[in-house]
């Protein structure tokens, strides 16, 4: 899986490989909305990637959850950020 990511040293490899691949489900989930149609089809696609990847298939449906959530909440953030930016602009 993404052996150049990884720490060896980690204590918790299973922990951190569900981290990553939930960071990493949340960027493919990222791209999916660009067309602002994030599909079924989609996050089947998204999940099956993640199995692929390595997660436990007991897992994907976890990972998933956490990774809209978070896709989620780095969208809203930029978004304040940007209305804020255009308030305080000149």
């Amino acid at each position: 899986m993404f052996k150049f990511f990884k720490n060896n040293d980690s204590k918790d490899n299973s922990k951190n490989d569900d981290e990553l691949l939930s960071k990493t489900a949340s960027l493919f989930i990222h791209a999916a909305k660009i067309d602002e149609n994030y599909t079924n089809k989609e996050k089947e696609i998204i999940k099956k990637t993640l199995i692929e990847l390595g997660i436990k298939e007991s897992k994907a449906d976890q990972i998933m959850l956490t990774a809209e959530i978070n896709e989620e909440k780095s969208n809203q953030i930029l978004d304040f950020y940007k209305r804020n930016k255009r308030v305080s602009a000149p």
